[in-house]
């Protein structure tokens, strides 16, 4: 069976997620601790940014991250390789991961209902929810069962939203410097860095530099 652009954009990206489990974590931001969900990839039908690190010498670059997400405080130098570091880039860089932390949103199931094949029953709770693609979620149920459906919104009277004090959404990257550490940097961050600029997405699947 051919599968529609969105669509396949929908089953390639849920398979992606299929082996990841959101967890929640605290980031302290200006001295204030807020409960987040943390997850290692980025969302999005088309995911942003593309980043270009040019390189300064001999295919390599320096930048400035931090030894933790959870807690910004000292910057520290890191010597990484030059590249287009983005989810779907084929070069070899020095990227380890890519991680989003997002706002804690969870689910009161207010009476029996369904969601997409998921049965649910009044009184379950959906936690977690991550964005995917397409406006398709992830949601753990009952704190134990994950599963991809359609997004929740306002106009679903089924469920009751649980207020949570928040942050913004952030997305990092963890890297492995030459110097023999690796650091985590912030996506915004390493684009203000020197010799570094945003690259662009030329297609599904494919990025180019500027």
């Amino acid at each position: 069976m051919k599968l529609s652009i969105p669509m396949l954009i929908v089953t390639l990206t849920c398979t992606n997620a299929n082996n990841i489990k959101p967890y929640t974590i605290p980031i302290t931001r200006n001295g204030v601790t807020h409960t987040m969900i943390a997850y290692n990839f980025w969302s999005g039908e088309y995911p942003l940014p593309v980043i270009n690190v040019k390189p300064t010498k001999k295919k390599w670059t320096k930048i400035f991250g931090y030894s933790s997400l959870q807690k910004v405080d000292k910057k520290i130098a890191c010597t990484i390789k030059s590249g287009l570091y983005h989810p779907w880039s084929k070069d070899t860089s020095s990227i380890i991961n890519f991680y989003s932390i997002v706002p804690k949103i969870d689910y009161i199931v207010k009476k029996d209902t369904q969601l997409e094949d998921e049965m649910l029953n009044k009184g379950d709770k959906l936690e977690n929810e991550v964005y995917l693609s397409e406006g398709y979620c992830k949601y753990t149920l009952n704190s134990k069962k994950s599963f991809e459906s359609f997004c929740i919104n306002n106009e679903n009277r089924e469920f009751k939203l649980i207020k949570h004090p928040t942050h913004n959404k952030e997305q990092w990257l963890y890297l492995e410097c030459k110097e023999g550490y690796n650091i985590f940097i912030k996506d915004k961050d390493l684009l203000t860095e020197q010799n570094v600029s945003k690259g662009t997405i030329k297609g599904y699947g494919e990025v180019k530099g500027n």
